[in-house]
């Protein structure tokens, strides 16, 4: 692997004039004749520079002037300055100095008695020869101390090793981390995404290529202000939003383990969240980058993610929304069986919280209507709960009625006939939806009573109950 490798002796005492050589000479450098039981640097041993999915170990060579009459060591330190200077002075060009962090390197090199030379080997990180592919990468080692008497030749101390890591690498054998789905990824009702009990769980797969090695970390970060700033400039529709930090979810650390090639970084939103957008009908949206990551490379592409959730993925959440509705507005006609239908005004007006009146409760009293021959309108709207099949009832109901759902009329009996069983309709309708509604109450003689009950079978919402407060909202006019 000679063409790998750059091998260089660095002399700190003739430093200076080894920064005015230029590059392709580091590797012509000669040694000179040095004196009888003296220790040299003689950098890398030649062919012997081995890479495997984690590491590249680079040994390096010592030589004595003659044999070594007993066994001693000689101590190894990073001479990072000597790295810093060539590069900053243009002797070493398109060269990376190796931060201490990444480079590992015995204490000492032990010598035997016998011996002319000894050798060290220095480990380097594979993943910073990927992240800075195309370039080189250097680092420098100092002789100190050498024992049991001897010597270090002077100008001799420092070896330095340049590794061209276009030689060793190519593209394609980069271990880059990437998002499966980078880009945009787009959440609609029933597509990336899983439900809990208590929301939405986005999965977002991040990929490693290439064999996998030890465990390591990789921060997840999430870009708030992008969204405004994507809002702004049309990228995104107006109705889009990014979340309270209290309203959501995300990992913002993952964990490779040893021998694993993907992870997930996981946004979870509960449902309370969709249903207090819901009538503004709002998107969400979240900007993912990868970033600190502990080992291999962040893919410069491929590492975001714009996550844009659409509001009908609440379609799947089918637990009872609570509205905040203060009941309907109700119209009271005095002797006037058939509400405005002649054009007259109403008597009185006033908002009905529900419609349960029984025999009995005083009704309509305060109304200004008589208990006889009256007649009553209620309209607004219903905010349906829950998705599913309707039944709603007019059953207990004296005299005729009739029920308008967006204008359509599912009941439809108004006669002087009181408490018919058939006066029940089924309708679809969909969860968080406002539907306009509009009663109509007979009053003939005799008794007088009004229950407005439904039930939703198939939502859980089993046998007949009040239409809540909750759920009604009156009319402006």
């Amino acid at each position: 692997m000679k063409k790998y490798i750059y091998r260089v002796l660095i002399a700190i005492t003739v430093a200076i004039s080894i920064y005015a050589c230029k590059e392709s000479q580091i590797d012509d450098l000669n040694l000179p004749a040095v004196a009888k039981q003296s220790i040299t640097g003689e950098g890398i041993v030649v062919g012997n520079v081995t890479l495997d999915n984690q590491f590249v170990k680079v040994p390096f060579k010592i030589s004595l002037s003659g044999a070594a009459q007993e066994a001693f060591q000689v101590g190894l330190t990073l001479n990072n300055d000597t790295v810093t200077q060539l590069i900053n002075n243009g002797t070493l060009t398109n060269a990376i100095l190796m931060p201490s962090a990444v480079v590992e390197y015995p204490n000492v090199i032990n010598v035997a008695y016998g011996s002319i030379n000894a050798e060290g080997v220095a480990v380097v990180r594979r993943s910073f020869l990927e992240r800075n592919l195309s370039k080189k990468v250097a680092f420098a080692l100092k002789l100190a101390q050498p024992g049991k008497g001897n010597n270090i030749v002077s100008g001799k101390s420092t070896i330095l090793v340049i590794i061209n890591t276009s030689d060793l690498l190519k593209e394609s054998d980069v271990h880059y981390l990437a998002f499966a789905n980078s880009g945009t990824l787009n959440v609609a009702s029933g597509s990336n995404y899983t439900v809990t009990p208590n929301g939405i769980l986005i999965p977002l797969s991040v990929n490693l290529t290439n064999p996998p090695s030890t465990a390591f970390t990789i921060n997840v970060r999430d870009n708030i202000d992008t969204i405004a700033t994507l809002v702004a400039n049309n990228t995104l529709s107006a109705n889009t939003i990014h979340l309270k930090a209290n309203e959501f979810s995300i990992d913002t650390l993952i964990r490779f383990g040893t021998g694993v090639s993907t992870a997930v970084v996981r946004i979870n939103i509960p449902w309370a969240v969709f249903d207090a957008n819901i009538v503004a009908n709002k998107k969400f949206a979240f900007a993912i980058n990868l970033t600190k990551n502990t080992n291999h490379v962040i893919d410069p592409v491929k590492s975001k993610v714009l996550v844009v959730i659409d509001p009908n993925v609440n379609l799947d959440n089918n637990s009872f929304i609570t509205g905040n509705g203060t009941g309907l507005r109700a119209r009271y006609y005095r002797d006037n069986q058939q509400a405005d239908f002649d054009g007259r005004a109403p008597t009185s007006e006033r908002i009905d919280g529900t419609i349960a009146f029984a025999n009995g409760d005083a009704w309509p009293d305060g109304a200004k209507v008589s208990r006889d021959n009256f007649s009553v309108r209620w309209k607004g709207e219903f905010l349906a709960p829950v998705r599913g099949e309707y039944i709603f009832y007019q059953t207990r109901w004296d005299d005729g009625s009739r029920l308008y759902i967006n204008g359509k009329a599912i009941i439809d009996d108004y006669t002087t006939s009181w408490d018919q069983p058939g006066r029940n309709a089924k309708i679809t309708l969909q969860r968080g939806v406002r539907y306009t509604i509009e009663l109509h109450h007979r009053e003939n003689v005799g008794g007088q009573q009004a229950f407005f009950e439904y039930e939703v079978p198939s939502a859980g919402l089993l046998g007949r109950r009040i239409v809540p407060q909750s759920q009604l909202f009156p009319a402006t006019q």
